[in-house]
């Protein structure tokens, strides 16, 4: 249900988003571009104008037609032609003598949101024409930029291998999330014990455990007032002294603690070194790929709602 709320919103946006095939139409030559004389239309002109549509987004690139529709007699030995001119794209030259239809493209197949129409002729005023002759440009704004349904299947392919590898991305980061997570609790679990098994006190119980060893077993060699039971307790205790170590075990050689790498041993440090020498050559901080995920994954949802958009554009070319 989720899913088809969303196809329809992305298709009445399209619809009713700026009206983005919206179209117009120019006089390029009629009596109101030229003079009427003696049956003969003189003197035309074609000032610079601007014309300007609103733009909606779009999933697919998009195409502006430029389409002359001539009647009457419009013989002339001049060639006559226009040029639209838009921000980032080539000048589209329209030979408007005959029907014909230019496309202007915008950059990147971007929506085109307004473009100049100007006079690309030095004869256009020179020229004589019959009084019946009629031109008009038929400007149709953004229209797909297809022509078949091959070419609309081929983008919808695009957009699933865009859609793939966005997921691809996302998964990996996702990865490197919970590792960098795994990676900074298990780092401060050891360093946390670490700490606790080398401070002052537990120091200071293992010299206490070394030290009392012979009075706990003259205790329990010669004192008589134990019974069977708490000979056997102390034994047992006595016995399990020695897994508290020696205070030098837990030194270096210049009596400072040791680190977490020094307990771990050679290989271990050369690994934690290693992950260490990475991290420190991210940027100054490692990076956080919490963040990154959250990003992959609204990029495959954008990817997916451009598909939906596609869709809804491409419908005419789509089986």
């Amino acid at each position: 249900m989720e899913w088809r709320l969303v196809f329809v919103g992305l298709v009445c946006a399209l619809m009713l988003g700026g009206e983005a095939n919206a179209s117009d139409v120019i006089d390029l030559i009629s009596p109101f571009r030229c003079e009427l004389r003696f049956n003969r239309l003189m003197n035309c002109q074609i000032n610079p104008v601007t014309l300007t549509t609103p733009i909606a987004e779009s999933a697919v690139p998009l195409r502006t037609s430029l389409r002359t529709v001539v009647s009457g007699n419009c013989s002339t030995q001049y060639r006559l032609e226009a040029k639209a001119e838009t921000v980032g794209a080539a000048a589209a030259i329209i030979p408007y003598l005959r029907n014909t239809e230019i496309l202007l493209r915008g950059p990147v197949g971007a929506p085109v949101g307004e473009f100049t129409l100007s006079d690309n002729s030095t004869w256009t005023g020179m020229a004589v024409l019959d009084a019946s002759c009629l031109i008009k440009l038929e400007v149709r704004w953004n229209e797909a930029d297809v022509s078949s349904t091959e070419e609309a299947q081929a983008l919808i392919v695009t957009i699933d291998a865009d859609i793939a590898a966005a997921s691809t991305q996302a998964d990996r980061l996702e990865e490197l999330m919970l590792y960098q997570q795994a990676y900074a609790f298990m780092h401060s679990l050891a360093d946390r014990f670490r700490v606790e098994l080398s401070n002052e006190t537990m120091q200071e119980l293992r010299a206490a455990a070394l030290e009392s060893g012979p009075a706990l077993e003259s205790m329990i060699l010669a004192c008589a007032d134990l019974t069977f039971e708490e000979r056997l307790a102390l034994l047992r205790m006595h016995a399990e002294l020695w897994v508290l170590g020696k205070p030098e075990d837990w030194q270096r050689p210049d009596g400072s603690p040791m680190t977490m790498e020094d307990h771990l041993g050679a290989d271990a440090a050369e690994i934690l070194a290693r992950l260490n020498a990475i991290l420190a050559r991210q940027t100054e901080s490692p990076p956080d790929y919490a963040q990154l995920y959250e990003a992959a994954k609204s990029e495959v949802v954008r990817l997916k709602n451009k598909k939906l958009l596609a869709l809804a554009q491409l419908a005419p070319w789509l089986p």
